[in-house]
C-alpha cells in the first residue's frame, strides 16, 4: 500500500490490467460497455459530467502533487476502485507516448434518441461516415460549444469512444449526448420531431450564409472523401455549401462543421 492506501499493481498480467488493455483496444465483451480516458483534465470533466467511473489507475509520481491528492480524495467518493500502478504498467494501459500518470475506465451506456432533451429551436449534428478520429472529436467538441442538443453517429463512422476521439473532444464527450443509430431511424426521428435536415455539398445552389437556419435543424457532415450518403441526400430538406473565395478546392470537414454550426448560432442570436 502507498501513503493514500491504494492497492498496488506491478504486473501487466494482473486481471484488472488485462481488462483495461482490452477495453482500450475495444475487444469482445467490452466493445460497447466501457472506454478508457487518460489525464487529469479529462477525468475531471468526466466526474463533473456525471460519468460512471469504475476503475482508476494512478502512478506514484501523479500522487506526489498536492492538487492531485485532493482530486483523488474526491475520486474516492465516486469511483469504484482506485489502484496505484508502476510506470511500466501505466505505459502498457495507455496509448500515448508520454502517459500523464492517471487513467480510468468509464462505463458506457448507449443513449437512445427518445432520451434526448430537445431545446427550441433544436440543433442536431449528424455524422455520416467520418473516419478520422481527430475530425470526429473536433466536431463533437464544436457541437458542444455551439449548444447542440445531440450528435448522431451513422454507420461507417469511427468509434466515438476510442482514445484518440475522446482526447480530441477535450472532455465534450461528457457534456453532449452521442447517439449511434441507423440512417432510417435518424431520418424518421427527425421527421417525427419536425426537425429539418440539411446537408453540406460543394455544389449546392444555396450558400450557408444566405439560407435561413433559425428553425429546428439537423445538419449532416459526411465522409472526408465521399461526403454524405445518397440516402441522406434524398432525405434532406435543404442542401447548403460554404463559399470558397480563394483557390482552395475544399475545406476540412471539422472546419466546415465549425463554420456551419456557428452560422446557425449567429442567426439565432439576431
Amino acid at each position: 500500500m502507498d501513503s493514500m492506501g491504494y492497492p498496488r499493481i506491478i504486473s501487466t498480467a494482473n486481471r484488472h490490467i488485462r481488462d483495461a488493455i482490452q477495453i482500450r483496444e475495444k475487444r469482445t465483451k467490452f466493445r460497447h460497455a466501457a472506454f478508457l480516458i487518460e489525464g487529469f483534465h479529462l477525468l475531471e470533466m468526466a466526474v463533473n459530467g456525471g460519468a460512471q467511473i469504475s476503475e482508476v489507475y494512478v502512478t506514484n509520481a501523479f500522487m506526489s502533487k498536492k492538487e492531485h491528492r485532493r482530486f483523488l480524495r474526491r475520486m474516492d467518493r465516486v469511483a469504484g476502485e482506485i489502484f496505484e500502478v508502476t510506470d511500466q504498467v501505466m505505459a502498457r494501459i495507455t496509448d500515448t507516448g508520454t502517459p500523464q500518470g492517471i487513467t480510468a475506465v468509464v462505463s458506457c451506456r448507449p443513449v437512445k434518441p427518445g432520451e434526448i432533451a430537445l431545446r427550441y429551436p433544436s440543433l442536431i449534428v449528424v455524422i455520416d461516415g467520418i473516419q478520422d478520429p481527430g475530425n470526429l472529436g473536433t466536431i463533437i467538441r464544436t457541437a458542444d460549444a455551439a449548444g447542440a442538443d445531440a450528435v448522431f453517429l451513422l454507420p461507417g463512422t469511427c468509434d466515438a469512444f476510442m482514445p484518440k476521439v475522446v482526447r480530441s473532444t477535450a472532455g465534450s464527450i461528457f457534456n453532449i449526448p452521442v447517439v449511434s443509430a441507423e440512417q432510417d431511424i435518424v431520418i424518421a426521428w427527425l421527421s417525427e420531431k419536425n426537425i429539418a435536415l440539411a446537408i453540406t455539398a460543394a455544389h449546392a445552389e444555396k450558400d450557408i450564409f444566405s439560407a435561413d437556419l433559425s428553425m429546428p435543424l439537423a445538419i449532416a457532415f459526411g465522409n472526408e472523401a465521399r461526403g454524405v450518403s445518397s440516402r441522406l441526400k434524398k432525405a434532406a430538406d435543404r442542401s447548403l455549401r460554404i463559399p470558397i473565395f480563394g483557390k482552395a478546392e475544399s475545406l476540412n470537414v471539422a472546419t466546415s462543421a465549425g463554420i456551419c454550426l456557428y452560422e446557425i448560432v449567429r442567426q439565432r442570436q439576431r
